[in-house]
């Protein structure tokens, strides 16, 4: 299953998640972020990363309501990082009471049985170094990246697994779900090793948002305790030196020493160093969070800080010193774990391939690695490398794409048949193309630091300067009338000065003269053949009035003669 991945419909293409993913876990494809499950240490960082939330975890949260529904007896395990989480810890208790859960104890019970485990491991064994598994991510960050390193873990379950064992042995018809700042652990809870001990993993995001979502305000609730709750050791844990402090003394019996990590820089840095051989005799308590589960990104929604939680939970430490109660199932259940070697093998390119990519992105030379990170990898090298294995592409590139662009960019200036121009402030030319030149007769050289003027209004100007309002596709004529052009004269802003863009539309105006001038000439000819036809009607009209009239005299002359043989 997996756990999570980034929601398409959020990503951005921003890359802060490469950048903040110190194992390169996240492959960018169609120009979206993906988790390599089997590069992933789970950590949660580029989740608490992402400017746009584009979380895709994996939730049991329809699980748990579905079985409180069901009236099954639900438990939970809350981590004792809640203390720093909620300030008023009692009263949540009492909103999670309010959501139908039964039993709730402290995962401190947990941590009390692992302190003991290891307690006993560092006393009765001899390899030198020691390193703590309570963190699911640096257990997964040694199985798939240092490998040599799994002989230095202590071999215990973590406490959530070691509190869900006891929960089950003590309540076994009665679900258990885990509740934590850690999305570690819902990988964890799936481990084929761990099967049984934790029925469902939610964060404290997932509960605040349902008490929101049921509208149950806690806040001034009454004031519930856990139903069993660890030492102040086994609270501890989540404190940087929480763990080492519960075994301190056996550490100092061995006469070893003890460092305390937390950060998955710091981590890695470690192990780096764990695998030279350059550290031994120690024990070392490990995190991949900052501070610890206080820093843990499964409560990063908590309108708290890290370094407040801190505050928070040794304050609740120093006003309550309680010792773990006893456990009478603790002998009868196996708490040792294994560890396996999950490194993957990937693939390098030759020295060869990797300058061929490097050309790729226009560095020919160590001078053009900048080396800036902006992609998310700390070398041009290693992204020349993830290019190589397509974990990434190119365009990822910041100054890759700004040369592109700036080509573009460049072709289109110089190459543009329009004229254009950039001024300063002062309106004189600090840009031209070789257009502007070949319109107007002046090259480059000679028109820079020229005033505009000499061809453009000041008025024209003045009104885009100071008003902001842009002129666009004007005619305007230049040289006496030879030339014709489009003129759009934008304003850059008030820094920048402004933009200039000339089209030519001469051969137009001069085509729009002839078929003017062709018009006027049809208009007089026209003109001239209706006055001809009209003198040729008038003379036509006056022929036919003379030989009417004739007409006329001729039928009377022969009616006269029809009238004088009627009266014979």
């Amino acid at each position: 299953m997996k756990i999570m991945n980034f929601s398409e419909a959020n990503c951005s293409n921003c890359y802060k998640c490469v950048r903040t993913c110190r194992v390169k876990a996240i492959k960018i494809e169609d120009d979206q972020a993906h988790i390599v499950s089997d590069h992933c240490i789970v950590c949660g960082h580029c989740f608490s990363s992402c400017p746009q939330n584009a979380r895709n975890i994996h939730s049991d949260l329809d699980y748990v309501k579905k079985i409180l529904r069901s009236e099954e007896k639900v438990n939970i395990s809350i981590a004792p990082s809640f203390r720093g989480f909620y300030e008023k810890s009692n009263e949540f208790i009492w909103g999670l009471k309010k959501l139908g859960f039964n039993l709730i104890e402290e995962t401190a019970v947990g941590a009390d049985i692992t302190s003991k485990l290891y307690e006993k491991y560092i006393s009765t064994s001899d390899q030198g170094i020691y390193i703590t598994t309570c963190c699911p991510s640096v257990v997964l960050l040694i199985e798939k990246y240092y490998p040599a390193l799994i002989p230095y873990l202590m071999p215990f379950t973590s406490p959530m697994i070691s509190h869900g064992y006891l929960l089950k042995k003590e309540n076994p018809k009665e679900k258990t779900v885990f509740l934590g700042p850690c999305i570690a652990k819902k990988c964890e809870s799936l481990s084929e090793k761990h099967i049984g001990a934790i029925d469902a993993v939610l964060t404290f995001d997932e509960v605040s948002q349902w008490l929101k979502d049921e509208g149950i305000d806690y806040q001034n609730q009454e004031s519930i305790e856990v139903d069993k709750f660890g030492s102040n050791f086994g609270s501890s844990y989540p404190v940087v030196g929480g763990i080492l402090e519960g075994i301190r003394e056996s550490i100092e019996e061995k006469g070893m020493t003890q460092l305390r990590v937390d950060g998955l820089d710091e981590c890695i840095e470690l192990f780096d160093e764990l695998s030279r051989g350059t550290i031994t005799g120690t024990c070392v308590e490990v995190s991949v969070c900052k501070q610890s589960c206080l820093g843990g990104p499964g409560g990063s929604n908590a309108c708290s800080t890290t370094f407040s939680r801190v505050q928070t939970l040794k304050k609740y430490l120093n006003e309550n010193d309680k010792k773990a109660e006893k456990n009478k199932h603790i002998c009868e259940i196996d708490f040792s774990a294994t560890f396996h070697n999950k490194k993957f093998e990937e693939k390098m390119p030759t020295e060869e391939e990797i300058i061929e990519i490097l050309g790729t992105l226009e560095k020919y030379s160590k001078e053009d690695e900048l080396n800036c990170g902006g992609c998310g990898y700390d070398t041009c090298r290693q992204k020349a490398i993830s290019i190589y294995r397509g974990m990434s592409h190119k365009e990822m590139c910041i100054h890759y794409m700004k040369k592109c662009a700036d080509k573009v960019t460049n072709e289109i200036f110089e190459n543009s048949p329009n004229a254009i121009l950039i001024l300063n402030n002062e309106y004189e030319i600090i840009e031209s193309n070789m257009a502007f030149s070949r319109y107007f007769g002046i090259s480059p050289k000679e028109v820079k630091k020229r005033s505009i003027e000499e061809f453009i209004s000041r008025e024209k100007l003045d009104k885009v300067s100071s008003e902001g309002e842009n002129i666009i596709w004007k005619k305007q004529s230049f040289l006496n009338g030879e030339l014709y052009m489009r003129m759009s004269i934008i304003s850059m802003n008030s820094k920048e000065g402004i933009l200039i863009v000339l089209t030519d539309i001469t051969s137009d105006e001069l085509r729009k003269e002839e078929i003017r001038g062709l018009k006027e000439k049809t208009f007089e000819i026209t003109q001239t053949v209706v006055e001809k036809q009209m003198r040729i009607a008038q003379e036509i009209a006056s022929l036919l009035g003379e030989t009417t009239a004739e007409s006329k005299v001729a039928f009377n002359k022969l009616k006269d003669v029809f009238n004088k043989e009627e009266s014979l």
